[in-house]
């Protein structure tokens, strides 16, 4: 009987040191790669829209390389692609991304983050003593399951950069995992990082073909738990005024100024951005830029269901057009006015005056509804759909999600399905065809100076990733593939949970380990 229970010490010991020995890693990992600096530009037409990226992308590339990883690049765009290849045949290939920008919003000014490490054991945490930058439990309802690991921080005078290089940590870390244990059961696994999420354009060069997977997960959501099911639709216009000139107080022109400003007093305050919450879509208009050669407003549409949505492109574009219409109105009156002065005075045939046209054109979606020149006064009102809901693809296939369940599950975490009040990589690669969830990687307070990542969270989110692929392993990609296709089944399966629950013994037969102990 004592070596019975000295034998089950050991064997406790041992998972207990493999786990540390993961956790140290990504917190290795994460304050390596959060030392780069990364951050992306806004009004950059080129991606990656700072150079800055590829310093990382090399470090990731290599890193692969040198664990053993197949197929491993990097394009002229900074996306870095590698392969690990699967030792189970017929299972379904899954994608692992993350993204090597941090956001413009917090101006860094050139400055890399100075990652800080600390033993967290409960309460109140000091970032920064002399900037009274700290982190309460009162204000972070996930730091108290922080305790007992270690919490990463910047200095207090920018941010860490968690979002998303602990998710680039957990993918990493993941490669090494598989890299290193090849009797881990696991089918292709595709790993992609990618460029300027922050700005909204990670996935704009990316293709179905370039990723090369069935279904994916994006480690870029905070919380503790937390796994995105549906997000907002999202619509952005903008309402640009050119080429009128006049001084204001002798032109009886309107002004863009004055245009602009007929436009935005249409929106009301109680469908604003600020007044919504939970499930409520709004409608806003988010900045107005004013200048000698014009002006422009720049808005969003939000909403989780696309009647609604469709609700808001037809007000926007009603006070879009009515508002131009007033305009015109206005700048021909002004001009006949003009006319009839010159007119009184004489002046009117020795005058060299071009008086040109006010035009106004609608761009939908790229399509526009007509020419223009640039020389002219012109108001163009512009309406460009962003993302969609990616709950109406991801419910096509039951059996992924219910994996993914398990996944949870079999890591002893709480999973927290979100209606997320924005958008992601994962909505935008859902639609080009591959389903794909957005998933925790243990950062928090993202895009500020007080922004911190837990070790525990990590290794939580590295287990549920693990967990997800190994489970996958067991299914056939064909007929995984087959519910979402109404072609071959207008039922909905349902999946065998009996079968699934003896997957976790299954593994601890055949290889000796469960699921969350992983060397």
């Amino acid at each position: 009987m004592k070596k019975f229970f000295a034998f089950l010490t050991l064997v406790c010991l041992t998972a207990f040191v493999y786990a540390q020995s993961i956790e140290d890693k990504l917190v290795d990992r994460l304050v390596e790669y959060a030392q780069i600096y990364t951050q992306s530009e806004y009004d950059v037409d080129e991606v990656p829209s700072s150079q800055c990226q590829f310093g990382l992308a090399l470090v990731l590339a290599d890193e692969l390389e040198m664990l053993g990883a197949q197929d491993v690049k990097i394009d002229e765009h900074a996306y870095v692609y590698g392969t690990i290849k699967g030792n189970v045949e017929n299972a379904p290939t899954l994608f692992l991304s993350a993204h090597l920008d941090t956001t413009p919003d917090l101006d860094l000014q050139g400055k890399a983050p100075k990652p800080q490490v600390h033993e967290y054991n409960g309460g109140d945490l000091i970032i920064n003593k002399e900037l009274n930058v700290v982190l309460t439990t009162e204000a972070n309802k996930f730091l108290a399951d922080a305790a007992g690991g270690k919490v990463i921080t910047s200095d207090g005078t920018t941010l860490l950069g968690g979002d998303d290089k602990a998710g680039m940590s957990v993918i990493m870390t993941i490669a090494e995992t598989l890299l290193k244990n090849p009797s881990i059961p696991h089918g292709d696994i595709r790993i992609v990082f990618t460029p300027d999420e922050e700005i909204g354009n990670s996935t704009s060069l990316l293709t179905k073909e370039k990723i090369a997977a069935d279904f994916g997960l994006v480690l870029d959501s905070h919380g503790f738990g937390r796994i995105v099911v549906e997000n907002f639709n999202a619509t952005d216009f903008t309402f640009s005024v050119k080429g009128l000139s006049g001084f204001p107080g002798t032109s009886k022109r309107p002004t863009p100024y004055r245009i602009s400003s007929n436009f935005i007093s249409n929106f009301p305050k109680e469908r604003a951005a600020y007044n919504s919450t939970g499930m409520d879509g709004y409608i806003d208009h988010i900045s107005f830029k004013n200048t000698s050669d014009g002006s422009v407003v720049r808005g969003r549409l939000r909403s989780f269901s696309l009647t609604e949505m469709a609700e808001f492109k037809d007000l926007v574009k009603k006070w879009a057009d009515e508002t131009a219409r007033d305009a015109i109105i206005a700048y021909e009156k002004a001009i006949q006015e003009e006319k009839e002065e010159l007119k009184k005075l004489g002046k009117l045939e020795d005058t060299n005056l071009d008086y040109k046209k006010m035009q106004y054109v609608t761009i939908i979606n790229g399509k526009a509804s007509g020419e223009y020149s640039e020389t002219s006064p012109v108001i163009i009102f512009s309406l460009k759909d962003s993302y969609f809901n990616s709950k109406n693809i991801l419910e096509k296939y039951p059996t992924n999600y219910q994996l993914i369940e398990k996944a949870y599950k079999f890591a002893g975490v709480k999973m927290m399905p979100e209606s997320s009040r924005g958008g992601s990589d994962a909505c935008d690669i859902t639609y080009m065809g591959i389903p794909t969830y957005n998933m925790f990687a243990g950062s928090h307070n993202e895009h500020s100076n007080d922004e911190w990542v837990s070790s525990k969270q990590m290794l939580a989110s590295y287990n549920v990733a693990l967990n997800y692929i190994q489970l996958m392993a067991e299914q056939d990609c064909v007929t995984m593939l087959k519910e979402g296709n109404p072609r071959y089944t207008q039922v909905i399966p349902t999946l065998d949970m009996k079968r699934i629950e003896n997957i976790q013994q299954k593994v601890l037969d055949k290889y000796g380990y469960s699921f969350s102990d992983i060397k």
